[in-house]
């Protein structure tokens, strides 16, 4: 009983959310930059409704003071769908994700309507495009989220940064902020290789039954470590992607052996 009305008002929540999104792109047609800040705060209100409902506690380490401000191009691990309700409820922001996310139960509709980034690595003409909505939202101090393992993993280790979608913020000159997200503990026991699979979501798990997997757990908690911007725009030219990504994977990486050692 308890798992179907936690269940019932989470998918409520979300199409409250579509429902109030759809209402909001239509009465602020006229303002672009007003439409896509309001557009992100509802899925922040949406993603800290989750939160509660789900009982996810979530500590902060690190550079809070940056989760206030805008126009931030925000990296992260990623180990599956909870990583982005969690940052979510932390700042307001746009996703850049899969183009598969569009074929979700709910959420596919959710993404679409809230401007995420879908991404096409294999055509060069639409990375082009990506890269400058990137740059669109960027500029208008609109913050990103991105992914750059480019899938969620179990957990174990970092799969290599793809790279491309760094050039936007280079030449938008936004700030890089690298996030590592970690769960702690799962219904007072800590994470392990057990009980990891009951939030992680990776492979080729199917949605729908692990959400309710999801629903069915009493406490979530997990620790964000919001690192320093590993850019420092001067008069020179911008750095390579390439260097940039191959740093902020050093910093995640080594956040979590961090957070390994005094777990």
């Amino acid at each position: 009983m308890r798992v179907a009305l936690k269940a019932i008002l989470f998918f409520l929540n979300v199409s409250l959310t579509i429902f109030a999104i759809t209402i909001t792109r239509y009465m602020l047609w006229f303002s672009p930059q007003r439409r896509m800040r309001a557009v992100s705060y509802l899925v922040y209100l949406c993603s800290k409704f989750a939160v509660f409902m789900l009982g996810i506690k979530i500590k902060v380490n690190g550079q809070r003071s940056v989760l206030k401000e805008r126009g931030i191009f925000f990296v992260s691990n990623h180990t599956g769908y909870l990583d982005g309700i969690v940052i979510s409820s932390l700042v307001p922001l746009v996703f850049i994700g899969r183009s598969d996310l569009k074929s979700w139960p709910l959420f596919g509709v959710l993404s679409s309507l809230s401007h995420t980034i879908y991404v096409n690595r294999i055509s060069p003409y639409a990375i082009q495009q990506e890269l400058k909505k990137i740059m669109y939202f960027l500029h208008r101090n609109i913050n990103i989220i991105l992914f750059p393992e480019g899938t969620s993993t179990d957990g174990t280790k970092i799969l290599p940064f793809k790279t491309s979608f760094f050039e936007a913020p280079l030449q938008a000159k936004a700030k890089i902020v690298p996030l590592t997200i970690r769960y702690n503990r799962i219904n007072n026991q800590d994470v392990n290789n057990e009980n990891r699979d009951l939030i992680y979501w990776y492979g080729d798990m199917t949605f729908v039954p692990h959400l309710l997997g999801v629903l069915s757990l009493r406490s979530i908690v997990v620790e964000i470590t919001v690192s320093e911007p590993v850019v420092k725009y001067q008069h020179q030219a911008p750095p390579k992607r390439k260097h940039i990504s191959h740093i902020c994977q050093g910093i995640i990486e080594e956040c979590l052996s961090q957070e390994s050692v005094n777990a």
